[in-house]
């Protein structure tokens, strides 16, 4: 009968669909997770923008870059990071390479960073 899907059918579909949702929306999820973790229990620091790439993916319409940054910890080491994340296109000015931010960092794992804010004055 034209128009009627089997059980089958369905159940590949919603698999296909969960599949695509995993790939395009897992990524911004786990890092929204890994961002909170990092923010109520990490250590803050001062960063410098080194980089900002768009990854050419879209999150509600917001592009997802990827920013490279240098950290520098309160003993004045310094270490690189980066993050890929959203950025409303009205923030976009706010990371770019030279900018100051204030970030935090998971002491057992400095690669994990989350940014705070951004220093729009440049500095």
């Amino acid at each position: 009968m034209a128009g009627k899907t089997t059980l089958t059918e369905n159940l590949i579909f919603v698999i296909i669909l969960g599949i695509v949702l995993a790939v395009t929306e897992g990524p911004i999820i786990w890092n929204h997770f890994k961002k909170g973790a990092v923010l109520s229990s990490g250590i803050e620091a001062n960063a410098r923008i080194v980089d900002v790439t768009d990854t050419g993916r879209r999150h509600n319409t917001n592009p997802v870059v990827k920013i490279r940054f240098v950290v520098t910890d309160a003993a004045g080491r310094d270490f690189n990071a980066e993050i890929t994340m959203p950025v409303s296109p009205v923030r976009l000015s706010d990371y770019k390479p030279g900018a100051a931010v204030r970030v935090k960092y998971d002491p057992k794992k400095p690669e994990n960073v989350a940014i705070m804010e951004a220093d729009t004055k440049g500095r």
